[in-house]
């Protein structure tokens, strides 16, 4: 075996041993299946089926920034789901999908609290970080045949900051 062969075979297996110890650190190995489970990941990833309420959550704002409009639509559960679906089909899909992105598109950050379960019950405080402001509202989910679903969200309250996002600290 030449040098750079040695070398090669060296860094591949520096590579796969840290990708392992990774996805072992971040509980990666706890979620495979070998068993032909549908739940769409390996390692978690494309999960179809969220774990977490807050997993639940991204995957609204993420199906929002995007403008999927059924990924959006699958995160919630009763009268709120038959809200939106009734808004989707009034606006349309196109509409409606530029409506989620135009929603979300001058979203900065977001912060979570931790989850307060109660059962099959759940409420999040979701805080959104905008350039000139912050808004805070709190987020119901109720677990829908193993799924976390959004039931319904409050009022939006507006919070001053002092700093408004993006100013130069020096």
């Amino acid at each position: 075996m030449s040098k750079d062969a040695k070398a090669q075979a060296v860094t591949v297996t520096v590579i796969v041993a840290g990708l392992a110890i990774i996805a072992w650190y971040q509980g990666g190995f706890e979620r495979l299946d070998f068993g032909g489970s549908d739940d769409g990941g390996f390692l978690g990833l494309g999960s179809s089926k969220p774990e977490e309420p807050r997993d639940v959550i991204y995957s609204m704002l993420d199906a929002a920034r995007d403008g999927l409009v059924d990924d959006y639509l699958d995160c919630y559960a009763g009268q709120m789901e038959r809200t939106l679906r009734q808004s989707m089909e009034e606006m349309g899909p196109e509409r409606f999908s530029e409506f989620l992105r135009e929603r979300n598109r001058d979203i900065k950050g977001i912060a979570m609290n931790a989850p307060e379960e109660s059962g099959n019950d759940a409420q999040v405080r979701v805080e959104y970080v905008y350039a000139d402001r912050n808004e805070v509202q709190r987020i119901f989910l109720e677990r829908v045949d193993e799924i976390w679903k959004i039931a319904r969200v409050s009022e939006i309250q507006r919070v001053e900051t002092p700093v408004p996002y993006g100013t130069p600290v020096y």
